[in-house]
């Protein structure tokens, strides 16, 4: 049943947000993502170290105080822009996860649906209308000084397409946990990163092990090819920009280039990463390549960090990965395609290209969609497209040159 705190008729429903659609009625780890996403580190810990005031506030009925002094210090100095691009990239991922379901199958059963918030609205407003499908947000408003699912219809739409780096919900003893932890986490990483890039390959699984990571294989993977044989073409699902990284240590190609120079070759048809459990539509034009294709899907699991990122310098990405403490990457090698699938065959490469999507989606209980690349950064960005695909490029140059050692 609806909560109190939600008045509706058979027409109409206005719906607090906090402590009704989401469980959670405290709203303060919302603004530590603001905080860290749109400023930073600094705002983060300065934050946190209020928490015990704001709580204060709240035990002696002071609310307003208590949420005015969260929103001042989150967002103070923000322009609106910013305060957006997290409203739309990263809270939508963790108001999900504090949905609820009992009250949304009230909520969505009304036509007019209105939401009312104690945050600022720039911070609900796009997941309410997108994902609650609400007509109206009601909250404070900041001064400026300057369809897939088959049950769709008795959950809120899911959120697909997310940003930021941050894992879990930044509640006070999360928030401490993670500042505690990221120096250790920079020192890790450089010690993986430094050790991954000096030693030979079969030493990984054991010295990934030590240092508290793990690389899991299934299947078994092509020989390499022989002399006067082509090599054949991986088809992997995009998870992270470390993908093809992650291949090679467990193919043991040692050098990159030369084993192209050869014929292997890795690709990511989605284009573009996805954090959740979907797949983006795949690009035909590999099918166009070769009948010998190798799907492998490609799967990870991180702690703290997130090892992809729309925004920001993503150089910064792979570093990010290896500050998590115990970094998980999965490999599944599914055998090569028989030629009767290929185009070799006559088939189409968009029929190869979704054949191919729905067996790695199915290996790893995803779902298949046709989203594209140009739909995440459309999300992400808002829908004006504001990401400049030029940028992006340059900064996949950065990408490139980060892993410059493992190339030659």
């Amino acid at each position: 049943m609806v909560m109190e705190e939600a008045r509706a008729t058979p027409d109409s429903v206005v719906s607090e947000f906090e402590g009704t659609i989401l469980r959670n009625e405290d709203p303060f780890s919302y603004f530590m993502l603001v905080a860290f996403e749109a400023s930073g580190l600094i705002r983060f810990a300065a934050l946190l170290f209020l928490w015990s005031v704001i709580t204060l506030l709240d035990v002696f009925s002071y609310k307003n105080a208590a949420l005015k002094l969260m929103t001042f210090v989150a967002t103070v100095g923000l322009r609106e822009p910013e305060i957006q691009s997290v409203a739309r990239a990263v809270l939508p991922k963790f108001y999900m996860d504090d949905v609820s379901i009992d009250t949304w199958k009230v909520y969505s059963s009304c036509k007019k649906k209105v939401v009312v918030t104690r945050m600022p609205r720039v911070m609900v407003e796009m997941f309410a209308k997108e994902h609650l499908k609400a007509d109206e947000v009601i909250g404070s408003e900041l001064i400026n000084y300057n369809h897939r699912n088959k049950n769709l219809e008795l959950r809120p739409l899911p959120v697909i397409f997310h940003d930021g780096r941050l894992v879990k919900r930044p509640t006070p003893p999360t928030s401490l946990l993670i500042l505690t932890w990221i120096p250790l986490g920079i020192i890790l990483a450089a010690i993986r990163i430094f050790l991954g890039s000096v030693l030979p390959f079969w030493t990984t699984p054991y010295v990934s092990k030590i240092l508290g990571g793990q690389v899991i294989v299934k299947g078994k993977p092509p020989q390499p090819p022989a002399a006067g044989n082509s090599g054949v073409l991986f088809v992997c699902t995009h998870r992270t920009l470390m993908d093809p990284v992650v291949l090679s240590y467990v193919l043991e190609r040692t050098k990159i280039k030369q084993q192209l120079s050869k014929g292997d070759l890795v690709v990511c048809p989605e284009g573009t990463t996805c954090r959740e459990p979907f797949l983006l539509r795949f690009s035909g034009l590999f099918a166009e390549l070769t009948d010998r294709i190798v799907p492998v899907a490609m799967n990870y699991r991180v702690g703290f960090f997130h090892a992809t990122t729309a925004r920001g310098w993503k150089g910064l990405d792979p570093i990010f990965f290896f500050m998590n403490p115990r970094p998980v990457y999965e490999v599944t090698f599914l055998n090569q395609l028989p030629v009767e699938a290929t185009c070799s065959s006559g088939k189409r490469p968009h029929d190869v290209a979704n054949y191919v999507q729905r067996i790695l989606a199915a290996t790893l209980g995803f779902e298949c969609t046709n989203f594209t690349r140009r739909d995440k950064y459309r999300v992400l960005a808002g829908n004006d497209g504001t990401v400049s695909y030029l940028s992006f490029l340059d900064q996949l140059k950065k990408v490139v040159s980060t892993f410059e050692p493992f190339l030659h």
